[in-house]
Order: structure tokens, then C-alpha cells, then sequence
């Protein structure tokens, strides 16, 4: 039977559509990708509303956040925009810490510029991800990342953790996902939550 994994995120944005909003939405996840902390910030206040009520599992007080890693090793200062956005949301009092257990240790093609059909299936993310997970786990984790397209990485990683963790609580959550089949959006601010199901072929299903 197939795996799967709940994922929640913040916003999405259309990466084809040419209405005003559309456009507008490629900025916003451009920047939450170059990590820039004014962007990201700016969920903070939607975060705290009601609205997004939704998401209290995936940030709750008791949660360890988790970055995931970028497609190739980390270079020393090299930008990380799944640790960027796990910082400020723990800086604004989401999650009980912020530890980086995965490492990506074999770089893969970058998922954003490739077609649909070359992009790494999770089965070369997990051959290429490391995790460093302590003696005493964590029971409650959230991987953190800031575009959720396809769901591969994530689901490699919540794979890995779930070897390594297997009493764990797993969650994924992105700051933005893409709707790459809907040509344009109503709004760019729409918490939601779904499931990401992994296949033995090493693809997965993302709904909605």
C-alpha cells in the first residue's frame, strides 16, 4: 500500500497565469525562495489569524522543525530557504526548535528547472539525503520547505525520518505551493492542507 504524508501550506501562486494576482504571486514565492525574512515575516500576522487554524498541527508549541534540503550539499553560507523560514516562524514563537537532521550529501537536478518528466524521483532524493537523527528523536516533527510542486523531496525526506524515527509524528509544511494546473489563482493568502502519496515507481500524487 502507498505511503503518504499530510502536508499543510501557507499560500499558493500560479506559475503560468497572466492575471494581475498570478503575476503578482510569482513575486511572492520568488522572494520566499531567495529567502528573503521580510516576505516570509509577512505571514506572520495570517499565521496568527483564525484563518489559518488549519495549520496549528504542523506549528504547534510541541513541534521540531525540520529543514529540508536544498538539491545540491551546502556550501559554507550558502543560502538555505527551509532553514530561513524554520528560523523566523521559531522566532515568532511557532514550533519547540529547529534542528538540521537531513543533509544532502550527492547533489540531483534542481526540480524548479527541469520538465516534469526529469525530475528527480524520491527515490534518488532518499539515496541522496542523509539523515543525522539522535539518540532520543523528536515525537512531533514538521518538515519545513518553501515551494511544495510535485511533493518528491518532502516525501523522500518524511521516508527518511520515518526509518529513523518510526514513533514520530510527521508532517510537511511549504510556505507556498504551485497550482501548475490551474491557470490563474483568486488568492494568493489560502491556507490548506492535503496529502502527498508515494508509489513504488518513485512518484508521487500531491491532493489537491
Amino acid at each position: 500500500m502507498p505511503s503518504s504524508y499530510e502536508y499543510g501550506t501557507f499560500a499558493n501562486y500560479s506559475p503560468r497565469g497572466r492575471s494581475e494576482l498570478s503575476v503578482r504571486s510569482r513575486g511572492t514565492c520568488g522572494g520566499i525562495k531567495a529567502g528573503r525574512i521580510n516576505i516570509i515575516e509577512s505571514a506572520i500576522p495570517h499565521l496568527n489569524n483564525p484563518v489559518s487554524a488549519i495549520l496549528q498541527p504542523f506549528l504547534a508549541p510541541d513541534v521540531t522543525f525540520i529543514p529540508i534540503p536544498r538539491s545540491a550539499p551546502l556550501k559554507d553560507d550558502a543560502l538555505w530557504p527551509g532553514r530561513v523560514i524554520c528560523d523566523v516562524l521559531h522566532a515568532h514563537g511557532f514550533g519547540r526548535e529547529v534542528q538540521p537532521y537531513l543533509e544532502r550529501v550527492q547533489a540531483v537536478t534542481r526540480s524548479s528547472s527541469a520538465p516534469a518528466a526529469d525530475r528527480p524521483l524520491y527515490t534518488e532524493h532518499m539515496e541522496t539525503i542523509q539523515a543525522n537523527v539522535p539518540l532520543f528523536p523528536p515525537e512531533k516533527i514538521t518538515l519545513v520547505d518553501d515551494v511544495l510542486t510535485m511533493g518528491r523531496t518532502c516525501f523522500a525526506c518524511a521516508e527518511l525520518l520515518r526509518q529513523a524515527c518510526p514513533q514520530a509524528e510527521i508532517r510537511i509544511f511549504a510556505m507556498i505551493r504551485t497550482q501548475g494546473l490551474q491557470e490563474n489563482i483568486e488568492r494568493i493568502v489560502d491556507p490548506a492542507i492535503g496529502i502527498i502519496v508515494g508509489y513504488p515507481s518513485g512518484k508521487t500524487h500531491r491532493d489537491p
